[in-house]
């Protein structure tokens, strides 16, 4: 008699907040398809906006499940396994911390902490309570994959250095005020306002983390910052679009180009692509390619591009495209989630570790204190982490 298979284990999702600024609402549906994952709860702190709350009560009655008020309530549950971190970058690292001492695993959204020193204190807690913990933003995207793929074969020689274009045809670029063009640089520290998010930080770190999966540590950033698209970036002397040039331990240098350019500027939503230099040939890796394009000309002429009053930075909705990525998971979040769940069976470190995304904000924050100072910065930071 062939004994019956053993059931799956299923993990238990608390959702932790639903801010605007994370990618909270794009995880929900990953973990209600995935076959291992089931959503128990949402929660956040007790000091949050109002509005901030009512999104949450809103998501969590669609969900079906409670919503709690107070993280550390949420966190003595025990069918909570799994704690998805949504919120603020500034409060990231501070739920990491207590979370991992709780003994729950970590799903974090793009950043560990807003600074050096919170995301080295999520690191600690989570090698120190032996929890698993992803950001699943860096490591599982097409971009990553399939230049990794390239490197694998051998086809290029060796790697010289890449050139990353990563940019989000989103917003409606205006002219700039001429008393908001000499506005000074905003140095590192404050990363998100209401109406415009820091875009260095925001997409440049997608092309630090391809960067990451290809070469050696980063030993020395340097950064330009300072042209506009967006009145909104000027006012405040933060950035729409922004360079880095890294130089890792090996000697070989290179560089990214993020920015929010604008609705209509790309067929594709904005285009995502990488140069590999190597001795033997160079490749361009194209993740919005191949696709499925169609053009009508009333759709061009007779486009409204115009965002929603409501959302006028898209931070929640997608630009205008005419063509269908050929992949169902270009930003690799459901890889990721195997990835991930797989790590937590298998007693392993998922194939992007804390440390990785430490190193990231380190590299960011230093790319920012090189555009301020007007020269390279090298790592590791010291006084200005």
């Amino acid at each position: 008699m062939i004994a019956d298979s053993m059931p799956t284990r299923s993990y238990g999702v608390l959702l932790v907040s639903f801010s605007k600024h994370s990618h909270q609402p794009s995880f929900v549906p990953l973990y209600l398809q995935h076959p291992d994952t089931e959503i128990v709860a949402v929660a956040d702190e007790v000091d949050i906006d109002p509005q901030l709350a009512t999104e949450n009560e809103r998501w969590a009655r669609e969900l079906g499940v409670p919503y709690i008020v107070g993280i550390d309530e949420a966190l003595k549950c025990d069918d909570v396994d799994l704690v998805s971190i949504g919120h603020e970058i500034e409060r990231r690292s501070d739920i990491a911390v207590r979370s991992a001492r709780s003994g729950k695993h970590l799903w974090i959204d793009k950043f560990l902490g807003a600074t050096v020193s919170e995301c080295d204190a999520a690191v600690e807690a989570i090698e120190e309570n032996r929890v698993k913990a992803i950001v699943p933003s860096f490591a599982y995207g097409q971009l990553v994959r399939q230049s990794r793929r390239v490197l694998e074969t051998g086809a290029i020689g060796e790697l010289l250095g890449l050139h990353i274009d990563i940019m989000f045809g989103k917003g409606k670029p205006r002219a700039i005020p001429p008393s908001n063009r000499s506005v000074p640089f905003l140095p590192p520290g404050r990363w998100k306002f209401p109406d415009v998010k820091r875009e260095l930080l925001t997409i440049g770190a997608y092309a630090v983390g391809l960067i990451q999966a290809c070469c050696d540590s980063i030993v020395e950033v340097c950064g330009h910052g300072g042209a506009h698209f967006f009145p909104e970036q000027a006012a405040h002397g933060t950035e729409d679009c922004g360079s880095l040039t890294l130089v890792d331990s090996k000697g070989r240098t290179n560089s990214l180009c993020a920015a929010r350019i604008g609705t209509a500027a790309h067929m594709a939503g904005g285009p995502a692509r990488a140069w590999l230099v190597g001795t033997e040939s160079s490749v361009l890796v194209d993740s919005k390619r191949p696709a499925l394009d169609s053009y009508l000309r009333s759709d061009i002429v007779d486009g409204n591009y115009e965002p929603s009053a409501l959302d006028p930075m898209q931070w929640h909705s997608g630009p205008p495209t005419f063509s269908k990525p050929i992949s169902s998971d270009t930003a690799g979040l459901a890889c990721g989630l195997d990835d991930f769940i797989s790590a937590i069976a298998e007693d392993r470190p998922p194939l992007y570790s804390a440390r990785q995304a430490r190193e990231l904000v380190e590299i960011l924050i230093a790319g920012y204190w090189s555009i301020v100072e007007g020269r390279p910065v090298t790592l590791p930071l010291t006084d200005r982490s």
